[in-house]
């Protein structure tokens, strides 16, 4: 995977942070934070010609804006944090399908309603709770916990993409075989899609913000995601599917919450979307927990990163939830990346080093991460499963495990799972329906 940080980016980033760190603390007022906190700076790098990395972005020419992959502005923003060191969203406890009872109890203990979320096609309901001034998110969750241990609540916990390098290149086109698209339909949860991208002039793409109610920001990430997914002679896409593509950054600098995670579900679920690729990280939450217990019960399939913190990290959810579909990336000499999520909740192995991708203002890029592995595998779910059906994802989930390539210990392992699964219309995988 290509690690390159030139000088410049070296240069520019100690710039910054000096520049940063000389501000005095009379002026967080103008930087919109509250006295006594201190804020977290999301990673803040140089934009460099030809090269790409996870916390990098692109620039927004009309605001001047550096986003990341996923879309979120590289500005300073404070979050708390949970026991952990997770970032949550401050001041902020969401309660999972709350009884009245259990509203007037955090109302008593002054808590504001943000927002009343109802998913009902997955059957929940999310209340998102303002801790009052002075309580931060850790402290705000135990007061709520001891004053209603019958209702449910979790931190609003803050959600990643998987992606690695990427490296953008003229790259020659690898020609897809022929697929009978009719009727196939494929949801991401992501960043947004750059939809002018030529190589979805054969896709139909419907998409959804999350995070906000403005303008979807086309990300590096979701672009490269989608054309995996739909793509135009990308390998192993289903170019001319529906792809439902589902923003939960929506160019904000908190993007990527666990209740807007579970809101798009919610959504897919209602839009009878079978298969949803999430290639996105984190820790575990129960309301997401929820979100994805519902979906899964409905017949559909998630497929999701295994995540790139190395061989021993803790295990990363959604991945890691039962009945996911987790993936881990390998080269095309089947050799796994490096930095790669392991453990036994490991399902597939995809191919996700080195990967050609669509990229921002038309172009294309090589890529590496779990992120651009799972796209291949949700593929191959979504050509077995035309429509939710508890059987039939069950039938599906069964015919993959079969032709998954066994890699390293016999059986299911916690580096490969089942083993690795060549990309649709690959010679050894079966086309679509």
């Amino acid at each position: 995977m290509n690690k390159v940080k030139p000088l410049l980016w070296n240069l520019t980033y100690a710039a910054i942070a000096a520049a940063f760190a000389a501000i005095p603390a009379a002026q967080a007022g103008a930087l919109g934070l509250p006295a006594g906190v201190n804020p977290i700076a999301l990673p803040r790098t140089a934009i460099v010609p030809g090269v790409l990395n996870s916390a990098t972005g692109t620039l927004d020419s009309t605001l001047g804006i550096v986003r990341d992959t996923v879309g979120r502005p590289q500005r300073m923003i404070s979050f708390d944090r949970d026991a952990n060191g997770a970032r949550v969203l401050r001041q902020t406890v969401l309660a999972l399908s709350p009884t009245g009872q259990s509203l007037s109890i955090a109302q008593g203990l002054n808590f504001q309603i943000v927002r009343q979320q109802n998913i009902a096609s997955l059957g929940l309901s999310v209340v998102q709770l303002r801790a009052p001034d002075g309580l931060n998110a850790a402290e705000a969750l135990s007061r709520l916990r001891r004053a209603d241990p019958a209702g449910t609540y979790d931190y609003d916990h803050i959600y990643n993409p998987s992606g690695g390098t990427q490296t953008i290149a003229a790259i020659a086109p690898v020609a897809a075989p022929a697929q009978n698209n009719a009727k196939i339909r494929i949801g991401m949860i992501d960043g947004g899609v750059d939809r002018r991208h030529g190589d979805f002039a054969s896709a139909a793409i419907v998409a959804k913000n999350f995070a906000s109610d403005k303008n979807i920001v086309p990300t590096a990430h979701g672009t490269a995601v989608a054309s995996l997914l739909v793509g135009k002679n990308m390998q192993g896409a289903i170019p001319g599917a529906d792809l439902y593509a589902a923003d939960v950054y929506g160019g904000e600098a908190s993007g990527g919450a666990a209740d807007d995670i579970a809101r798009a579900l919610g959504w897919l679920a209602e839009n009878n979307v079978p298969v949803a690729n999430i290639s996105l990280a984190g820790p575990a939450n129960i309301i997401l927990q929820a979100a994805v217990d519902a979906f899964l019960r409905r017949g559909h399939i998630i497929v999701a990163a295994a995540g790139n913190d190395g061989p021993a990290a803790a295990p990363e959810y959604p991945a890691a939830y039962e009945g996911v579909a987790a993936v881990t990336s390998v080269d095309e000499n089947h050799a796994v990346q490096f930095d790669a999520d392991r453990g036994p909740h490991i399902a597939f192995a995809g191919l996700g080093v080195g990967r050609r991708v669509a990229a921002m203002a038309g172009g294309h890029a090589t890529v590496t991460g779990t992120s651009y592995a799972a796209p291949e595998i949700a593929v191959r779910f979504a050509a077995l499963l035309a429509q939710p059906n508890p059987a039939e994802a069950k039938a599906a989930w069964a015919t993959l495990e079969r032709e998954a390539m066994d890699l390293g210990a016999p059986g299911r392992d916690p580096v490969f799972g089942y083993g690795f699964l060549s990309p649709l219309g690959a010679p050894g995988a079966m086309a679509a329906q």
